[in-house]
């Protein structure tokens, strides 16, 4: 009798322990899930993020494209109130202006843009700014000869 007591108890005791190890294994995989779902969460804010901010250069794009420059102008100053440190915004606002012949405008948002990402100078700011610095001195020169806009009609 004594024999099957202990027997009992061993079993008993063993059936405890494995029970705890499965209380501890439930616990690590609640972990794991927590761990990938934050993850996965992390991940999605990011892909939303990326997303919203290329929502804003696909649309500038397109209204650059049809050269809605007026448009253009006014989405990009609405972006700016959201987000004031936009290069993105700051680069079409430059490119607009610059359409418009609105140089001083357009030399003014593309340092701007250079001014935020300094690496954007040399690839996409300089060479507008030298075509900025063409256009005046051919007005300059234009205007120094007399040039009438239009002949008399």
């Amino acid at each position: 009798m004594l024999a099957v007591k202990n027997n009992m108890d061993n079993e008993i005791i063993i059936l405890q322990e494995i029970k705890s190890t499965l209380w501890v294994l439930v616990y690590l995989v609640g972990i794991g899930v927590t761990f990938n779902i934050i993850r996965a969460v992390a991940a999605s804010y990011r892909t939303i993020k990326a997303e919203l901010n290329n929502k804003f250069y696909t649309l500038a794009t397109a209204m650059f494209e049809i050269e809605d420059y007026d448009g253009l102008i006014e989405y990009c100053h609405k972006h700016l109130k959201k987000k004031p440190k936009e290069a993105y915004a700051y680069w079409f606002l430059g490119k607009a202006h610059f359409h418009l012949k609105e140089y001083d405008k357009s030399s003014k948002n593309f340092k701007k843009a250079a001014e935020i990402y300094p690496n954007w100078e040399k690839e996409w700011v300089s060479p507008y700014l030298e075509k900025i610095d063409a256009a005046k001195t051919a007005n300059k020169s234009f205007n120094q000869i007399g040039a009438k806009d239009a002949p008399p009609g």
